[in-house]
């Protein structure tokens, strides 16, 4: 075997090894791939299994189990937000005029920024936007045990962003805003993005359906 006819054969090796290599590092990647999707459909099948005693806007306690036996929608809010959460409770309360039905739907918004929004501010918030009720929520607690308690049971998170990543003194956390589902038996429905077309159209689809479902156990 010459020179040339090596330096061939050592290509022809290489280019099969990175071509396995490939290969394996594809099919792991679907494996993790399927993992995850298995991981979203199991969060489908979670259930609110622990409570957490909060404070509302009038200064007075709040439990989540009190909720058992209604359809509910949780998400975040904090009042020095400069516009995404507002948008958020808009499209919340678009549903809720919707429905109209408050011993069926009830609403809770639980602040981002516990350590600031006391009652007073959850309320000076509410009714500025015109959503004081008492079917709506907003709910304030110890700093720590709120945010622990909100990622662990219904994945809502976020984080405080630093000094250069703010674009005002009111920009302070990087978040998304979901709206989560629950049902009258405290199962999670799903999670969806108020502003994103297809989520939007699946939460007000999902939430007809969990209506429905509390409606026919009345009579079960």
């Amino acid at each position: 075997m010459n020179k040339e006819t090596k330096i061939i054969y050592s290509c022809v090796v290489l280019a099969l090894l990175l071509v396995g290599a490939f290969i394996f590092l594809w099919t792991l990647k679907i494996n993790q791939l399927n993992q995850v999707k298995l991981r979203s459909h199991d969060n489908l099948e979670r259930f609110v299994t622990r409570d957490i005693i909060t404070t509302d806007a009038d200064g007075g306690p709040r439990n989540f189990f009190d909720l058992k036996g209604k359809v509910w929608l949780i998400s975040h809010v904090f009042t020095r937000c400069p516009g995404q959460c507002a948008g958020v409770c808009a499209v919340l309360d678009d549903l809720r005029k919707e429905v109209n039905d408050e011993d069926l739907l009830h609403f809770v918004s639980v602040t981002l920024d516990p350590s600031h929004d006391d009652p007073s501010h959850l309320k000076a918030f509410s009714q500025k936007h015109g959503l004081a009720s008492k079917d709506w929520w907003f709910l304030t607690g110890n700093a720590d045990e709120l945010n622990e308690y909100m990622m662990e049971v219904f994945s809502l998170s976020a984080q405080e962003k630093n000094e250069e990543q703010r674009n005002g003194p009111d920009d302070l956390f990087a978040h998304r805003p979901m709206i989560v589902l629950v049902d009258h038996e405290l199962k999670i429905r799903g999670w969806y993005d108020p502003f994103d077309e297809s989520s939007n159209k699946s939460l007000w689809k999902n939430l007809l359906l969990a209506i429905n479902d509390k409606k026919s156990s009345r009579g079960s």
